[in-house]
């Protein structure tokens, strides 16, 4: 069901709801007050009468009777009953064509003891009072039928039912015109993203006023937009550079081997080609394993096996291990506080993965510094940890520090130096499924710091 007619629907329900506890309120409110008003003057015509007999001198139950006849009464087929206190009748006057209503035994003790009892039979309201007079107990009742108030009350039912049923239907049409206005803007939505694809990404949904639910979620498919445009410009230039740097090496393999094969060589000319080609291949796969890598590093942390991991002892595998890299490569590493809590000292997370992005950061200073030199530090704070590493190298731009953690980019600075551009981009990944962060800024004269925060293990599921 399409949703102007659920908009309309539930409109006229809820209407319809209103209207019927609205008209049977008014139905049942006025034919209270009916019964009440019509019981009251049957009541004072009972009193009436028997006052008039009881205490008018010289009223026998013959005058007392054409006075009854001859009184204007909007009351129809009425009837009067009096008893005395040994239960027996002293009066009736009934109109024509009508049975008077009388009491039995059971009743008249019944209004002696309560004093006023009233009840419908046929349609007709039966009053019975007790009556009280020199010290004698006489016992009333009086009937009637309320011709005109049923009428009356007949009438509103017919106008209440004319007003429920209009009203329902002009519920149902007004409910369907706006609910029709109301999707006209969702219709232009849908009909505007209908036509954006993946290569027209630039377009956006115009944004009108006011600034309601409607005008927030064209904001929401804007922003969205905009996040998947910069993700297939990202993977783009992500296919573009992968290209370029896995068919470097290819095309340098391919072009030696050819040379080679052209004419016949010397020992020492083969070995050199192989020494050529053994070192593309070398970097052809690192390359690779690092393209690896930062795949595994772009899933969820779902997927990851984590552990305790204690980051000082990760951080004491650099230097021997930088070192065996390259033999320029120094790192010299400063604990200059410990917590009093070890527990500080653990984060929760790969230590494989772990490991290989805050290398991947130390390796690149220890690469891009003058004297091939990085220094890396632990802090602690209340519910991380950071690993700062410094170093004293030609800096970052600012344009660069927007750009450096995206797959393939190199600054400027460092084109001369031999590297894929990945290094960053999957230490990036890496600490942000660890729930980390990485912040960048100059050194004191020269270089970058990097600061590594990693939340400590026991608040890693608080985030």
């Amino acid at each position: 069901m399409k949703i102007k007619y659920r908009i309309t629907l539930l409109f006229t329900l809820v209407v319809t709801a209103i209207l019927l506890i609205v008209c049977i309120s008014v139905y049942s409110l006025t034919n209270l007050n009916r019964e009440n008003d019509f019981r009251k003057r049957l009541r004072n015509r009972a009193l009436t009468t028997v006052s008039l007999l009881t205490k008018v001198e010289g009223i026998d139950t013959t005058l007392l009777r054409r006075i009854d006849e001859n009184m204007v009464f909007s009351i129809q087929q009425k009837s009067v009953v009096i008893y005395d206190d040994q239960n027996r009748e002293i009066y009736r006057y009934v109109d024509s064509n009508i049975t008077a209503e009388t009491a039995d035994k059971e009743l008249l003790e019944k209004v002696k003891t309560e004093g006023q009892f009233i009840y419908t039979n046929h349609r007709k309201d039966i009053i019975a009072i007790e009556y009280f007079r020199d010290h004698k107990k006489y016992v009333v009742i009086a009937a009637a039928y309320d011709k005109d108030g049923l009428e009356r009350l007949s009438q509103l039912k017919f106008v209440l039912t004319l007003s429920f049923i209009t009203g329902i239907l002009i519920t149902l049409l007004s409910g369907l015109f706006f609910s029709s206005r109301v999707v006209v803007p969702i219709k232009k939505i849908t009909n505007e993203v209908k036509e954006i694809s993946s290569q027209h990404l630039s377009r956006r949904i115009a944004i009108h006023e006011p600034k309601d639910e409607l005008n927030e979620l064209s904001s929401t498919f804007n922003d969205l937009l905009t996040r998947l445009q910069e993700s297939f410009e990202i993977q783009r230039r992500f296919i573009a550079n992968a290209s370029h740097e896995l068919s470097t090496p290819l095309t340098s393999i391919s072009s030696q081997l050819e040379i080679t094969l052209q004419n016949e060589r010397g020992a020492p000319e083969y070995k050199a080609v192989i020494h050529s080609v053994y070192d593309d291949v070398k970097h052809l796969t690192q390359l690779t394993r690092s393209l690896l890598e930062l795949a595994k590093a772009t899933s969820s942390a779902d997927g990851m096996e984590l552990s305790l991991v204690r980051i000082d002892e990760l951080l004491m595998r650099l230097p021997p291990e930088l070192r065996k890299a390259n033999k320029d490569f120094k790192v010299a590493l400063h604990f200059e506080t410990f917590p009093e809590n070890e527990d500080n000292l653990l984060v929760f997370g790969n230590p494989n993965l772990l490991y290989s992005a805050i290398k991947n950061i130390v390796l690149n200073a220890c690469k891009y510094s003058a004297d091939h030199f990085a220094a890396v530090a632990l802090n602690f704070s209340e519910d991380e940890l950071h690993v700062i590493v410094t170093d004293n190298g030609p800096g970052i731009s600012e344009e660069d520090k927007q750009l450096i953690f995206q797959p393939f980019y190199r600054a400027k600075s460092t084109s001369q130096t031999q590297g894929s551009g990945l290094g960053l981009s999957l230490a990036s990944r890496i600490i942000q499924l660890h729930k980390g962060s990485i912040l960048i800024k100059p050194g004191t004269p020269l270089g970058t710091i990097f600061t590594i925060n990693i939340p400590i293990a026991r608040t890693f599921h608080q985030r």
